[in-house]
């Protein structure tokens, strides 16, 4: 079995971010009732930042009991995150630092995506092939054999995405993102035949 590996490069098409507003409060309803204030508070910045195009969406809720170290309920954490898809990737800077302005308490997960990640992960599995099978050929002909047939080919395509974590706080300086090629990666494992 021979492991081949290939990435190729290209340039984002979309940039995502997840937004999280917390609130604490010795009752829940107070909790709630706050978190939901702040979260309309960031998501109005966001938009405000947005074109058209860009997507809001919660992807997580919750209310949970804070616990003080006897075990005994001292109050409710509430946390909602949002995450923003954008193709203007221009405007990273200015959605984190709209978000951290309005009162966002987490920011984190930002990556970077390609609309043609699907076509980019199949050159690239092509690309392990060749190499998978340029190594067998090779270790093969060292050994005085050849490569009678491929008996078995499984791959491992995983996403490696830029991802920057962060605590949010209010930008006196606007929040600088380069943005960089990302590699779409693929492994593939070739188990060959020889005689």
């Amino acid at each position: 079995e021979i492991t081949g590996r290939a990435a190729v490069m290209a340039l984002p098409t979309t940039i995502v971010i997840s937004f999280s507003v917390e609130s604490d409060s010795p009752k829940a309803q107070a909790a709630v009732r706050d978190n939901a204030e702040r979260t309309e508070k960031v998501l109005a910045a966001l938009k405000k930042v947005s074109d058209k195009d860009t997507k809001l969406r919660t992807t997580g809720f919750a209310l949970s009991p804070v616990y003080e170290k006897t075990e005994r309920v001292v109050g409710y954490r509430v946390r909602n995150t949002v995450v923003l898809e954008s193709k203007d990737l221009d405007r990273a800077g200015a959605f984190i630092d709209e978000a951290a302005e309005a009162g966002v308490s987490r920011i984190g997960n930002l990556s970077f995506t390609n609309d043609k990640e699907e076509e980019l992960r199949k050159e690239a599995s092509l690309e392990a092939l060749k190499r998978a099978t340029g190594d067998a050929e090779a270790l093969a002909k060292a050994a005085g054999m050849g490569i009678k047939r491929i008996l078995k080919i499984s791959y491992d395509s995983r996403e490696h995405p830029t991802i920057v974590m962060r605590e949010a706080a209010p930008a006196a300086v606007r929040t600088p993102i380069v943005v960089g090629e990302i590699p779409v990666q693929v492994e593939v494992q070739v188990t060959f035949e020889v005689n």
